[in-house]
């Protein structure tokens, strides 16, 4: 028991900042198209450049196999010209539709 006491209690686990960002801005995406479009789209579009460029293709290059690759909901939310939402407020595609979208991602 003594010994227990005696014992350094182990070191407490800090979360990572930038992982309890993220997890922030996929909730906040999730909920609003705003959010979506304005915090997680960057994220999203880094990703799918950096996977599609491995498959020596480039996200902006307008070729088929983009679309292709990355499926309708992917492509439409990484376009280039994509329009930011004319509603603020505007509900977000929920974690389901998020959870399609990365899933996607990760899939390339």
């Amino acid at each position: 028991l003594v010994e227990e006491a005696l014992e350094p209690d182990p070191p407490e686990e800090r979360p990572i900042a930038g992982l309890l960002r993220l997890e922030r801005e996929l909730s906040m995406a999730s909920a609003r198209q705003f959010d979506l479009h304005y915090r997680l789209r960057p994220i999203l579009r880094d990703v799918a450049a950096a996977r599609l460029e491995r498959r020596g293709v480039s996200l902006d290059s307008g070729r088929p196999a983009v679309q292709e690759l990355l499926g309708d909901e992917l492509f439409e939310l990484t376009a280039p010209d994509r329009e930011p939402p004319a509603d603020r407020l505007a509900p977000g595609p929920g974690p389901e539709g998020l959870d399609r979208t990365i899933g996607r991602l990760e899939r390339l």
